[in-house]
């Protein structure tokens, strides 16, 4: 049963952010992060989490331990090619697509925008990319005038809201 003092999401970069000050070996991390993971329904994470050593190991070794407990792992796409090292406006090179497709593999849901499930997943299709990973995955493409298209359980559908500027928010309200 979770404990209703626990957040429904935790945001993974957050809380690996607050550890890292104590803790700096990623079974250190592990530890320290556990407790709250293991109790909280939904782990958010960003395609971001995965491009420092430290982080990207303690990201797996969470999931490898939080996956079995129940958690569900929200994949927030969030490109930003600037924490990789790339100019803005850079596509993900072949080396940040073969440490992401895991952790898409894993996710429960997925946000993307519609260029991100382009560059990512090679369709802005949510039922095509719903199809093509194995745990099927709800996916929720958002688009910057606020529109919205899902594919959730295999179904299809279509939204407009103005509520997508903060993810957070976002994946609060769903």
């Amino acid at each position: 049963m979770s404990d209703p003092h626990m957040p429904a999401v935790i945001d993974f970069s957050a809380v690996f952010g607050e550890a890292y000050a104590s803790h700096q070996t990623p079974a250190g991390l592990v530890e320290t992060l556990m407790p709250d993971v293991s109790k909280t329904s939904w782990l958010l994470i960003t395609s971001n989490s995965l491009v420092g050593a430290t982080e990207s190991t303690t990201l797996t070794m969470v999931l490898e331990r939080a996956i079995p407990h129940g958690v569900a792992i929200a994949l927030d796409v969030a490109w930003h090619p600037e924490s990789w090292g790339l100019e803005p406006g850079s596509k993900p090179t072949p080396e940040v697509l073969r440490r992401f497709h895991p952790l898409a593999q894993e996710a429960t849901l997925i946000r993307c925008t519609p260029e991100e499930a382009d560059q990512f997943f090679s369709s802005d299709d949510p039922l095509a990319i719903h199809s093509a990973l194995s745990q099927r995955p709800g996916v929720v493409i958002t688009g910057i005038d606020g529109s919205v298209r899902w594919c959730i359980g295999g179904r299809l559908g279509t939204m407009e809201t103005r509520m997508l500027n903060e993810q957070e928010s976002f994946f609060s309200a769903l």
